[in-house]
């Protein structure tokens, strides 16, 4: 992650408690980076109607926009108390993900804050079609928070995968290490690095010669198989950290589906931000995005590949 110096925030005008300000104010006041508060207004009420004509409805659109423009003028001495460079924007547009990558392009953004919905009962967030088209197709970092009350990330986990793929950059993992870096000491937490692999199960393993695999791989034990599986991702994972100071505590090397394993890492290490690379396929890790992050039930640092 490159140095934050301008931070996206967007905005919802259906919430009076802005989760994402309030992390934005968190990371500027540790970064001196400048925050944009930025709304997508639309109203399909102002576009056609049989009763206005198009002068009428232009005017009706402008003093909508205008409206929003006072609605975010509200928030600015809660950004201001702490002497951050703070901006405002209102687009028109009747998508939210595409008006904020557009911004994104255009403004020398360094990193998006967008809250996400969270059901306190069963502590799952619910993304939106905007938040998976922005995590498919952010071009900086994007962190969806939750609306929560601790806004302190006390454990930053970054998932990882060393397994060499097309479909991502060599340099992703580094990338996702180095954003859980900046983010544990930017609120003096704590950084835990995991890497999730599948291995063949044992029933698979067992039909593999009834369809003519390698009889040779057949004659080996499933218990030398799984051992060998471990030790080449393993191999994989120390080389990956090798350049960093990672004590053991603080790796995790989980043999399973991702879909499943990284949601209860995340519970049962108490995570409070997880850092995760999208591929440019729209795929972390193997696995669709949609399965996993509709059960990580922390906040997400996604880093584009």
């Amino acid at each position: 992650m490159k140095s934050i110096n301008k931070i996206l925030v967007v905005m919802d005008s259906s919430s009076d408690h802005q989760a994402a300000l309030v992390q934005a104010i968190n990371i500027a006041k540790k970064t001196s980076a400048s925050i944009e508060l930025f709304l997508v207004a639309y109203n399909s009420e102002f576009v056609s109607h049989w009763n206005f004509n198009q002068a009428q409805l232009a005017a009706l659109q402008k003093e909508y926009i205008a409206s929003k423009l006072r609605w975010l003028e509200t928030y600015l001495p809660e950004v201001k108390l702490y002497d951050i460079d703070v901006s405002m924007a209102v687009v028109w547009h009747a998508d939210v993900s595409c008006a904020v990558l557009a911004q994104v392009a255009s403004n020398g953004v360094s990193l998006v804050v967008k809250s996400t919905k969270q059901n306190s009962i069963i502590n799952k967030i619910f993304f939106t079609p905007c938040d998976w088209q922005l995590l498919e197709h952010c071009p900086v970092p994007l962190l969806l928070t939750k609306n929560i009350s601790d806004y302190s990330y006390r454990r930053v986990m970054a998932a990882v995968d060393p397994e060499r793929s097309h479909n991502k950059t060599e340099k992703l993992d580094a990338e996702i290490i180095q954003a859980g870096l900046v983010m544990a000491e930017l609120f003096d937490g704590e950084t835990l690095i995991c890497h999730c692999y599948q291995p063949i199960g044992v029933e698979l393993w067992q039909g593999m010669s009834s369809v003519g695999m390698d009889h040779s791989l057949m004659n080996g034990d499933f218990h030398e198989y799984s051992d060998a599986i471990k030790h080449h991702h393993q191999v994989a994972f120390n080389e990956l950290l090798s350049d960093y100071a990672f004590d053991e505590k603080s790796t995790h090397l989980i043999a399973g589906s991702a879909e499943f394993e990284l949601p209860e890492l995340v519970k049962t290490q108490q995570v409070d931000l997880l850092v995760m690379g999208m591929a440019n396929n729209g795929k972390f890790i193997g696995n669709t995005v949609e399965k996993i992050l509709d059960n990580v039930g922390c906040d997400i640092l996604s880093i584009k590949g």
